[in-house]
């Protein structure tokens, strides 16, 4: 059998590794249209501000690596179509100018997604980068020395990621954010809490503007939005990403309108003997029942080892999302999981909630700091349906705990009665999320 994987960065070589050593057997070969494989990009921020020094920090494994393993890696190799009639690919390899088809028994698509840029007038200046690869990280990375004011497009987890680490650079920075809170993926109340943290240290937030076009003669020199013009010296966009799926429009393999391929629990796409994984492909929302674009490389790593154990034969699936995620930003911890009540009202679910603020230790015991939390849940069932938190100590390992209970359908109630350990070094006799849970009543 011959597997053809496309795309080798997190799902296509987790998908790759396992099924080699489920089925040695098994003719494996990668196309990666880039010079990496297998790297870590969250990680790229902190490379940028040398807390992460060395770039091969940042990569698990070299194609010499997986050769070893016999896993045929080709880089500089594009797949530009798929033919499944056929069950053939067109690959172009860039090096050599050279265009030819390789056959597939099966194929894994894992080709990731692509920074969204700006179509505005000036885009086409110097100064204005992305962060959304390896290659893009090394590109900017030994510019940032010329640069002293620098505008951060968008406050997300990147753009909040990347600011941070420019302030603690010695830059002058301004995010600029469309929206009219900055974490949009969180409610307003949570998010003012990052805002406070950011603008303490230094860096200017206006939200609410969009970027109308950027002006200089080679290099940019401004941004103009549609309530002011901010005088920079470059700009880093990091407004989301699209999945990099144009190559397969005509196949008839079914996709979002965003262009993430569909999968269902098998990681299977809607053509036989085709699968997909990671930043190109949709999800299962365990609380909504819909297919849902959350690009995370915790799903592309668990989902391309769910696509080898299938072609190996086995049983094993991926059971969804419900959107877990945790940032530092600057001296706070800001996590979520499952539903915002602002996500809940774009479904049309009628989900209850609770402010809570408690210490993530008992309060007498020294270095007691506090959590803000909102825990969402169903009026009906009184099921946990999701919790954000925002603090400086205890938050990112308190989102995996409401995770878990989300994911297994604990009610409030018995959340409550879970038995959690106590110290006074950890936490207060009732963990802050019991407090939070207490305060749940249902009809």
């Amino acid at each position: 059998m011959k597997v053809v994987v496309i795309g080798g960065v997190a799902a296509g070589m987790s998908a790759a590794s396992k099924l080699k050593r489920l089925n040695q057997a098994v003719d494996i070969v990668v196309f990666e249209k880039g010079a990496d494989l297998s790297y870590g990009a969250c990680g790229m921020p902190y490379y940028l501000s040398d807390m992460i020094k060395d770039d091969e920090a940042l990569i698990a494994k070299h194609a010499k690596d997986f050769q070893a393993e016999g896993i045929n890696v080709f880089l500089h190799h594009e797949v530009t179509k798929v033919n499944p009639g056929k069950k053939t690919v067109q690959v172009y390899d860039s090096k050599n100018s050279e265009t030819f088809d390789e056959p597939y028994d099966k194929l894994i698509i894992g080709t990731g997604a692509h920074a969204i840029q700006l179509p505005i007038d000036g885009r086409d200046l110097k100064n204005i980068h992305v962060l959304n690869s390896l290659a893009d990280a090394r590109k900017l990375k030994p510019k940032l020395d010329d640069y002293e004011s620098i505008a951060v497009i968008g406050a997300g987890f990147i753009g909040v990621e990347v600011a941070e680490q420019l302030i603690e650079m010695g830059k002058k920075v301004i995010v600029i954010e469309r929206e009219t809170q900055v974490m949009p993926q969180f409610d307003e109340d949570i998010a003012e809490i990052a805002l406070h943290a950011l603008e303490d240290a230094g860096i200017s937030v206006a939200l609410g503007e969009t970027v109308k076009a950027y002006h200089g003669t080679d290099t940019v020199e401004a941004v103009e939005t549609d309530h002011d013009t901010y005088a920079i010296d470059a700009v880093i966009e990091a407004i989301g990403v699209k999945p990099s799926t144009e190559f397969i429009k005509d196949t008839g393999i079914e996709m979002l309108k965003n262009g993430a391929i569909i999968t269902n629990h098998k990681m299977e796409t809607s053509i036989p003997d085709i699968y997909a994984a990671g930043d190109c492909a949709s999800y299962y929302h365990r609380l909504t029942h819909k297919q849902v674009y959350v690009p995370l490389g915790t799903h592309a790593n668990k989902a391309g080892r769910v696509i080898a154990e299938q072609i190996a034969g086995n049983h094993q699936t991926f059971h969804g999302v419900i959107g877990s995620t945790v940032i530092k930003i600057l001296d706070l911890e800001m996590a979520k999981t499952g539903l915002t009540i602002k996500e809940a009202k774009r479904e049309k679910l009628d989900l209850g909630y609770v402010d809570v603020k408690a210490r993530n230790q008992a309060g007498y015991y020294p270095g007691a700091e506090t959590i803000t939390m909102r825990i969402t849940y169903d009026k009906k069932t009184c099921k946990l349906m999701g919790a954000q938190m925002i603090g400086k100590k205890g938050v990112s390992s308190r989102i995996n705990i409401m995770a878990t209970a989300i994911m297994q359908g604990l009610t409030a109630e018995e959340f409550s009665n879970l038995d959690f350990a106590y110290a006074p070094p950890f936490s207060p006799v009732w963990d802050p999320l019991q407090i939070a849970t207490n305060q749940i009543k249902c009809k």
